[in-house]
């Protein structure tokens, strides 16, 4: 069987046979079922058969003077093509002068505009649009796919301008950028992705992943083009538009604890300092530094709402007899020991880090000595975020706390309400 296409212009591809359903009813050998091409197709297969522009809106071709619809041989026909010259014969390239001035005249026999870079049309008068990585093209290969399309397939080439107009929601040049909605309404900043995986945090800790740093990795193509918002302190939700509500301890779960971490410090001559940090912040702590210092420290950092700080020894304490010169220090020359417990946050909290030590001549060290095991949720889990206004409205029996379970000014719903019920 031979297959000549004849309205189908130009090197095609071949047809693929399908013998799924193709039986035999004699014989031993399976059915053979291939495909091969015979003569390669050398017409072009141009819009408008270039003798035209195309409507896109209309997807209609809009022909030049004496050209009109062919049957797709140079004859009159229904095609839409502009294939056929109505009267007369060609001699010269279309525009005036020849081509706009933007390309080069070809000749005889075709009488073609060779168009210059940035231009396209029978008569070069089109200005052809920026390009960028397509966004739902047909893959190329295996692996290969979003290969360059003009206003990366995600608007219209306004060719009068050469300007992209992009679908709702894209922007740029060539419309290779998927925005951030409302550009987060000034509660954020809105970054790519290869920026937001910088941003990633555990825990509350600092966490950076790459996306999209390997050029060759075909699945983080689109690291730079889709965008999203990274929304300030108390905003949340895809566009930053909700406030968040205070979290704290659910008051209904009994037997839980604060965290407790241990900084151990020895040192001599009194000359030390290191840095301690929290959730990517960090305070300067010197040796001379007493429990009190470095509480009133801790709790001046925003991701800290309150720790307390007391000496592991309890014969030390401010207006204790006969203590030793530095024995309030936090680095003592017999080792200090202080206990930092985390009142809020609470819940398991990443451990503190000890970083630009100088000057301390013994050991410095902090571990954890006991895991929080108390919740760190929106509105203590007994109540509802009114996202608008930021605020929790606690459910009967439940109040703003102190952190702690007790009654307080932290609009958690962290405590029980005694008066609920009026009692």
């Amino acid at each position: 069987i031979q297959v000549t296409f004849l309205q189908d212009f130009g090197d095609l591809p071949l047809l693929i046979p399908d013998g799924t359903n193709l039986g035999q009813t004699s014989g031993v050998d399976p059915p053979l079922l291939t495909a091969q091409k015979v003569v390669t197709g050398d017409k072009e297969s141009d819009i408008c058969s270039s003798h035209g522009t195309c409507d896109e809106d209309k997807g209609i071709c809009q022909c030049l003077d004496d050209w009109m619809t062919s049957d797709g041989y140079g004859n009159a026909g229904t095609r839409g093509d502009c294939g056929h010259r109505s009267t007369g014969t060609t001699s010269t390239c279309p525009g005036e002068p020849a081509c706009l001035g933007h390309g080069t005249c070809l000749g005889p026999p075709t009488y073609r505009c060779d168009c210059e870079s940035g231009r396209s049309g029978p008569d070069c008068s089109l200005i052809d649009c920026p390009t960028g990585k397509s966004w739902f093209s047909f893959p190329t290969a295996a692996n290969a796919a979003h290969s360059d399309g003009e206003c990366s397939d995600m608007g219209i080439c306004n060719r009068n301008t050469g300007q992209c107009e992009c679908a709702s929601g894209f922007e740029g040049a060539a419309c290779q950028y998927l925005t951030c909605q409302q550009d987060c309404l000034g509660n954020g900043e809105c970054q790519s992705m290869a920026t937001l995986a910088g941003s990633n945090e555990v825990n509350g800790v600092p966490t950076p992943y790459t996306y999209g740093s390997d050029p060759n990795n075909s699945l983080t193509w689109d690291s730079d083009q889709v965008f999203g918002c990274f929304c300030s302190d108390n905003f949340e939700g895809y566009n930053c538009n909700l406030k968040s509500c205070p979290k704290g301890d659910d008051p209904n779960t009994q037997h839980q604890d604060n965290e407790i971490q241990q900084l151990s410090c020895t040192d001599s001559n009194d000359a030390g300092y290191f840095e301690l940090s929290f959730r990517g912040q960090s305070v300067s702590v010197t040796a001379t530094n007493t429990a009190a210092d470095l509480e009133t420290a801790l709790n001046g950092l925003s991701v800290i709402e309150e720790v307390s700080i007391s000496y592991n020894d309890p014969s030390i304490y401010v207006g204790a007899p006969s203590l030793d010169p530095d024995a309030l220090q936090i680095c003592r020359a017999s080792e200090g020991l202080i206990d930092i417990e985390f009142k809020s946050p609470t819940g398991n909290v990443p451990q503190m880090d000890i970083s630009n030590l100088v000057g301390i001549d013994g050991a410095l060290t902090i571990t954890t000595t006991r895991d929080g095991t108390k919740e760190y949720i929106t509105c203590s889990g007994r109540g509802i975020c009114d996202h608008t206004s930021g605020l929790c409205k606690c459910f009967p029996g439940f109040a703003s706390s102190d952190g702690q379970g007790n009654l307080g000014s932290r609009r958690d719903c962290g405590a029980r309400n005694p008066y609920a019920y009026g009692t």
